[in-house]
Formats: structure tokens, sequence, C-alpha cells
């Protein structure tokens, strides 16, 4: 049997070999952690509305998973990529929990929506049977989209030359399915219910005041709200700067013939995206 030589590397695939071991290494214990504290406050509060908090730790986890791969990948001759179907499903597991994580922001945004303005329904409408039947149907269509490249094989790049990169491998029109399809319409949805949320728990904390005698403080309930506001207008800002400029270039290289930023996209601009699993559950934790 052979065994795995490393092949002769230039400075840059160190470095993002290192970056690639270091965020493997970071982005897991954080998210770990932020699965065992949501589940415990499960536990005591019996609050439904953070096994989505454990949902987006998990895709999180899954992304930094990923990142062990890129390191050997980054390391080594590169047989990860020279299999368009190996490298379709590494694509696969990277695009579906950024997709699952997107989703869940959705999800986490209806929960704070539905605290918010239907706080006598809540707990009859966010049930085990509806949480457990939401996830299912986000993790279904987050793991089709990531798959739609093995389900189709018309969108697989018929000229593929080893490299193993979103647009190496597949072609344009699945980078416009994964912006238009799902991240644009669920990125418009999330900024106008972050808006509506706001708006409204503004005007219920102007209601409280103007029944309440004298200068009366406000309620823990209301903090609470608030504050699960402010974190997940954080989040989806982390979000929207860490893989905006990853698909706004995608973007731009798929319409441009003489652009030439896959390599851009490859390195740099997806480093930056697997970032982003690094700083939910640190956002999550201050």
């Amino acid at each position: 049997m052979g065994t795995c030589q490393l092949a002769p590397q230039d400075g840059m695939s160190v470095v993002y070999a290192v970056l690639h071991a270091t965020l493997g290494i970071l982005i897991p214990v954080p998210n770990i952690v932020v699965i065992i504290v949501a589940y415990k406050l499960i536990k005591a509060k019996r609050a439904k509305g953070y096994v989505f908090i454990i949902n987006l730790a998990v895709a999180d986890l899954l992304v930094g998973l990923m990142c062990v791969v890129e390191t050997l990948d980054d390391l080594y001759d590169g047989d990860f990529d020279k299999n368009l179907t190996f490298c379709l499903l590494r694509i696969c597991f990277t695009i579906s929990p950024c997709v699952g994580s997107v989703l869940t922001l959705l999800l986490i945004s209806l929960d704070r929506w539905l605290a918010v303005t239907r706080p006598l329904h809540y707990h009859k409408t966010v049930t085990n049977r509806t949480v457990s039947a939401a996830l299912a149907a986000l993790w279904g269509l987050s793991f089709s989209v990531g798959n739609l490249p093995l389900i189709a094989p018309q969108l697989q790049q018929t000229n593929y030359t080893g490299v193993c990169g979103l647009l190496y491998s597949t072609k344009n029109q699945y980078l416009y399915i994964i912006c238009f399809v799902v991240f644009m319409p669920v990125f418009l949805t999330l900024i106008c219910a972050q808006i509506l949320l706001g708006r409204t728990a503004h005007l219920q904390r102007q209601r409280i005041r103007q029944v309440s005698v004298g200068p009366a403080p406000p309620r823990s309930a209301d903090l609470r709200h608030f504050k699960a506001l402010r974190t997940v207008l954080v989040v989806i800002v982390c979000f929207s700067v860490s893989w905006g400029p990853y698909y706004m270039a995608g973007l731009v290289q798929a319409s441009c013939a003489r652009c030439h930023l896959k390599a851009l996209l490859r390195d740099e601009l997806f480093l930056l995206g697997e970032l982003n699993s690094l700083l939910n559950p640190l956002i999550y934790a201050f």
C-alpha cells in the first residue's frame, strides 16, 4: 500500500492550512459549550426556543469539522480534489450547514416574533411537534440544496480540472440557485422580520409605560425580548459580513467571464465565511 506524501506547497498553502486547522480547533469548542448551556436552559425553563439556538450551534459545529478536511486538502497532494464526486461531497457538507445556519436564523426570528406578538398563544403554537417538524424540514431542504449538483448532474462542470471549489466543480446556475432561491429571499425576510419585531417591541413598551402609574421599571420579560432581538440582529449582521463578500464575488465571477476571482473565492473569502461559525457562539455567550 502506498503512503500519503506531503506535496511541495508554497508559503500561502501552509498559511491556509494553519488557518483552517486553527478554525477546526476553535470552532467546535464554543459551539459545544452553547449546546450544553442551551440544553440546560431548556431543562430549567422549558423554553423550546433554545432548541433553535442548539440547531444553529450544530450547523456551525459541522462547518468546524469541515475545516479539518480543508486542512488536509491544503497540506496534502490533492487526492481529495482529483475526483469530482468527492469534491461535490465536500461542497455538499460545506453548503448544507451554511444553508442550515441561515434557515435557523429565520426560525429564531419567527420564534421571537411569536413570543413578542402572540405571548398568550406562544406555548400552544411552539410545541415539540412543530419544532421537530420545522427542524426536519430545515435539514431536508439544507441537504437537498447542498446535494443538488449530485442530484442534478447538469449542474456539474464538464471540464473539471481537479481544483475543488464551488465554481470549479459546479456551473454558474448552482450559485444562482443558492443566492437567489435561498440566501436572498431569506435575508430579505430576516430584515423585514427584524424591523417589524423592533417596531412591535417598541410599541409594546410605550403602551406599558402609558398605562403604568409613575416611572415603572421595564419588566424582565420585555428586557429578555429586547436582548434576544438584539442578539439575533448582531448574528444576522455578522453572517452578512462573513458570507456576503463570498457570494457577491461569486455572482460577479459567474456573470463576468473575464474576471479572475475563483482563487479568491476558494481561499480568502471562503475562510472569512467559515469564521462566522466561530463568531456565532461568541455572540451568544456575550
